[in-house]
């Protein structure tokens, strides 16, 4: 099935379950509730790490290996976590029962400014920088418990399952330093997409009968592995630099698995989107 196609499938079959059992509400007495959050992922994203880091040792490696010229330092890029936004529809089945299906974005960046490093070239003063970005876009079924704690508070349980598409990014450029833009040599872009699984606790504080806030703390499981590009698959690896003598961590679109005596390590391109993540957010109950 075509990515696009079945996510729509599966995007209408959501939307199809909310409307019918919107219909029937008034009769079972049930109720509909929607629930906003915005938050911050600490992502796992070891891969893209290793690779942005063995990026820099090239350079650093590089500038020691030519007379002449000078490593002139820079922050090593590192996607540490994200920000990330959620939307979902609540079916309430009791006061202490819900099932939802939601949906959103997180993303993690390495800009310009957090990936440039500089190399003094004998009498030219340049910059480099690798910006790299990662997307995810979950659709997600849950089941919620709720405990009131007074007339108030209340803390929930929640967990859930779905799918997840994600896409990654990522680019090369230089400029010399007194240069206003880059000029980029290389871009990558690939899809994917995989199964999620995740389970949060949460304490819902109720001002009226039609609004509550929330806190939630998360727990997401969520590899993506399947990237695909125009040019091929996105895959993980190490290349052996023998003018440097190094094995320099890669991630890189490749029509072909890559292979030979200077390669190893080899395995596709995994961006991590589990860990865990602390929400904000508000409940509106119709």
């Amino acid at each position: 099935m075509n990515e696009k196609v079945g996510r729509k499938r599966i995007a209408g079959l959501g939307l199809l379950f909310v409307l019918l059992t919107a219909e029937a509400l008034p009769g079972f007495g049930l109720d509909l509730s929607i629930k906003i959050s915005g938050s911050y992922d600490f992502l796992a994203l070891n891969d893209i790490n290793r690779s942005l880091q063995g990026w820099t040792e090239f350079y650093k490696r590089k500038a020691a290996s030519i007379p002449g010229w000078t490593f002139g330092g820079g922050k090593v890029g590192k996607l540490r976590g994200g920000f990330g936004l959620e939307g979902e529809v609540l079916l309430n089945l009791t006061p202490r029962w819900a099932v939802g299906v939601g949906s959103g974005f997180s993303y993690s960046e390495v800009t310009e400014s957090r990936s440039a490093i500089t190399v003094e070239e004998k009498v030219v003063s340049m910059v480099y920088v690798q910006p790299t970005k990662v997307v995810a876009k979950p659709l997600v079924v849950s089941g919620y418990h709720f405990w009131p704690l007074g007339l108030k508070l209340q803390i929930y349980f929640r967990a859930g399952m779905g799918w997840i598409w994600a896409k990654y990014v990522d680019r090369e450029g230089s400029k010399k330093a007194s240069a206003l833009k880059y000029a980029y040599t290389s871009v990558q872009s690939a899809s994917g997409r995989g199964a999620l699984i995740q389970g949060g606790l949460g304490v819902k504080y109720v001002l009226d009968q039609s609004l509550g806030f929330f806190c939630e703390a998360s727990l997401r499981r969520a590899k993506v592995s399947s990237f695909k590009g125009e040019t091929g698959t996105l895959y993980f690896f190490e290349e052996y630099n023998s003018s440097l003598d190094f094995w320099q961590a890669k991630i890189k679109m490749r029509e072909n698995e890559p292979g030979g005596e200077d390669v190893r390590s080899v395995q596709k391109a995994v961006v991590d989107f589990g860990g865990c993540a602390l929400k904000l957010g508000f409940f509106i109950k119709f």
